[in-house]
């Protein structure tokens, strides 16, 4: 387990440090103790030599759009979860309007379906309008603390879970999970494989917010409320809003301890595809000099 961990850390270096110090980086990760708390230390020391390097070259004014690019990206979710919940609000009423209540059973997943959409041409958009750094990296750290930031707040944060550690902790997890969807994808479609990506796009989009999801559930509840077996039908469960009772054996009673966050993690998801789908087919250049 511990040697493909390693690998991934080492694929967030720039490529002139994996050459000159890869080995011996990983010979120390192999060897270390804790390896845990290492493992973690060299990736953040990874980031920021990948960012560093990118920037060296950077204006003040380069700096300055790039610092208001990553803000931006941050207040996504918060764009996004309005989006959606304007859409269940919107649906409620018609369903309750017209007496259509089985049609308000379906809600969620409607809202969900109606906004991946928009969530996918303004994810491509937001690649076009100008370049984010490293962004099979910052894109996913960005959207996980916008996320993280609702999650937080007093009150109004539970709409991302009813318990905050776990909602953080599922949201960690989707961001390591994204950052590395998104650099096998970047690899991918780099070296020309685009079917190989569409399958890898597909499958990993749809694994990385049910696993979040799981992660949620596994640490906000007992296995004698939800039992481990229905793992795999949490996040289906959670964005359709079907459920035979899969927590405390109760109708729909995981919708009301998880809240949005699976489709909160599944419509960030889709972003962080539609970024890669751009940036990774845009040929990459040096910024100039000042």
């Amino acid at each position: 387990m511990r040697a493909p961990l390693i690998r991934a850390v080492l694929a967030l270096y720039p490529a002139t440090v994996r050459e000159r110090y890869g080995d011996e980086i990983a010979e120390l990760l192999h060897a270390s103790p804790t390896p845990a708390r290492d493992l973690v230390d060299t990736a953040w020391c990874a980031l920021r030599d990948r960012l560093t390097h990118r920037s060296e070259t950077m204006t003040v004014a380069q700096g300055r759009t790039a610092a208001w690019t990553m803000l931006r990206l941050i207040a996504t979710p918060l764009a996004l979860g309005l989006l959606m919940l304007a859409l269940i609000s919107t649906m409620g009423v018609l369903a309750s309007a017209g007496n259509l209540y089985e049609f308000g059973n379906h809600m969620y997943v409607t809202a969900v379906v109606l906004s991946v959409p928009p969530a996918w041409f303004f994810g491509r958009w937001a690649a076009r309008v100008r370049p984010i750094p490293a962004a099979v990296f910052a894109v996913p750290v960005a959207l996980g603390l916008g996320v993280a930031a609702i999650a937080v707040v007093p009150g109004f944060g539970q709409v991302m879970g009813e318990q905050t550690p776990a909602s953080l902790a599922a949201i960690a997890s989707w961001t390591a999970g994204a950052a590395l969807l998104g650099y096998t994808l970047r690899g991918l479609l780099g070296n020309g494989r685009t079917v190989a990506a569409r399958l890898v796009g597909v499958v990993g989009g749809l694994l990385l917010p049910a696993a979040a999801t799981a992660v949620y559930v596994l640490a906000a509840l007992p296995a004698e409320r939800a039992p481990r077996r229905f793992a795999p039908l949490w996040w289906a469960s959670s964005v359709s809003g079907w459920d035979p009772g899969l927590v405390d054996d109760a109708y729909r009673q995981l919708e009301d301890v998880i809240k949005l966050l699976p489709q909160m993690l599944t419509l960030c998801t889709v972003f962080v595809l539609a970024v890669v789908a751009v940036t990774a087919s845009r040929p990459r250049t040096v910024a100039p000099s000042a």
